[in-house]
């Protein structure tokens, strides 16, 4: 079964509604990975790839 995991409980539930029983929608009530706050994020020189850092919790 395909999992859609997003930010709050209350996107979770419409979203659920549109997509129906045949997928698992999940809140992650909060951010689950991030950019870092340093410079050096976004990497213009290499088609803008991004380096993203997960959090501790």
């Amino acid at each position: 079964m395909p999992v859609v995991v997003v930010e709050s409980p209350a996107k979770a539930k419409t979203i659920n509604k549109y997509l129906g029983s045949d997928y698992t929608v999940l809140a992650s009530y909060g951010h689950v990975r991030d950019l870092p706050a340093k410079d050096g994020s976004v990497d213009p020189e290499n088609g803008f790839d991004m380096t993203w850092e997960i959090g501790a919790d």
